[in-house]
């Protein structure tokens, strides 16, 4: 004997390896973590950075996003109910947000919370996040973390059959593409002296406590990230207009994970609070795309002419 406890068969104990539905609570997580550091971010924009306390006191939110992460700790630990997970992944999503939103004071000497790299540390999280959730997701015996209810699968096959679905996501790929090749055509068109007044006047906008970088540098390399998935875009969106719809969804998917990954983390430390919105309306996008592919082009998707498309001629 080597004083160890048989595991009968059967039992949790028995089961050992990831988590069953692992999946969906690390997606609570991504989305709790999103929402509280946007919406932090854009009510103390909006409400002039307000500080909870009194003369020598300041209760930063950081201190709530401890108490959340202590209180979804404990809650999957005593209480042994299905929602308990589904509640301290939520807890846990945006308790780390509210933690990590001040990354800011604690790598600077001036506790600076509008520190520039503040903002592209804190969407680094993110990508790591994203990251073991598809990890997760793909394990061999993995589950889809979201299925779609059967009201919206029959919503879409009434208003969004394949045509109509394929020229919204090419007028999209498009709009996007076009506005980010024509941000980098403009910015190399600039004179520097006029860039460089450009960016001071963005760097010194009065009132405005975010800071950003004066160096051209930066600004540059952002256009230059975005003008290269603008490309990428246009040529995607072109292959899905001609009807090359895998070609196209893998060059569309490549513009806009170069977009989210680079391209994010250089618009964030260039522009902080005002590059959220951008990143949110990218990963839409991609999800988009995503959606797309799987539905008319995955495994077992429905390879039927499309329902708005002319029935063929009999020969």
């Amino acid at each position: 004997m080597d004083g160890t406890e048989p595991r009968p068969e059967g039992t949790p104990a028995a089961r050992e390896g990831i988590r069953p539905g692992a999946e969906r609570y690390l997606l609570l997580v991504i989305v709790s973590f999103v929402v509280a550091v946007v919406g932090t971010r854009w009510y103390l924009q909006a409400t002039g950075y307000p500080q909870v306390g009194g003369g020598e006191l300041h209760i930063a939110h950081m201190l709530w996003g401890g108490l959340l992460l202590v209180a979804a700790a404990l809650l999957v630990l005593l209480v042994a109910a299905g929602w308990a997970l589904s509640v301290g992944a939520v807890l846990t999503g945006a308790g780390t947000g509210l933690f990590i939103d001040e990354v800011g004071k604690f790598i600077t000497a001036s506790n600076d919370y509008f520190y520039p790299l503040a903002a592209p540390l804190i969407y680094g999280l993110l990508l790591a996040l994203v990251l073991l959730f598809v990890v997760v997701r793909r394990r061999p015996g993995g589950a889809p973390a979201v299925t779609r209810p059967g009201r919206v699968a029959r919503w879409e096959e009434a208003h969004l059959p394949r045509r109509r679905y394929r020229r919204l996501l090419v007028a999209a790929l498009l709009l996007v593409g076009v506005a980010w090749v024509v941000s980098l055509v403009v910015f190399i068109a600039i004179d520097p002296a006029t860039l460089r007044e450009l960016i001071e006047q963005v760097v010194n906008v009065p009132g405005d406590r975010v800071e950003r970088p004066a160096d051209p540098l930066f600004y540059g390399l952002e256009a230059a990230i975005l003008g290269l998935s603008g490309i990428l875009l246009l040529v995607g969106g072109v292959a899905l207009g001609l009807g090359r719809d895998r070609a196209g969804a893998i060059v569309a998917m490549i513009g806009l994970v170069v977009a989210l990954t680079a391209g994010a983390v250089v618009s964030l430390y260039v522009e902080q609070i005002s590059a959220i919105l951008s990143t949110l309306v990218n990963a839409g996008l991609l999800f988009a795309v995503v959606h797309y592919r799987n539905r008319f082009l995955g495994a077992g998707a429905d390879t039927r002419p499309p329902a708005d498309a002319p029935a063929p001629s009999a020969t």
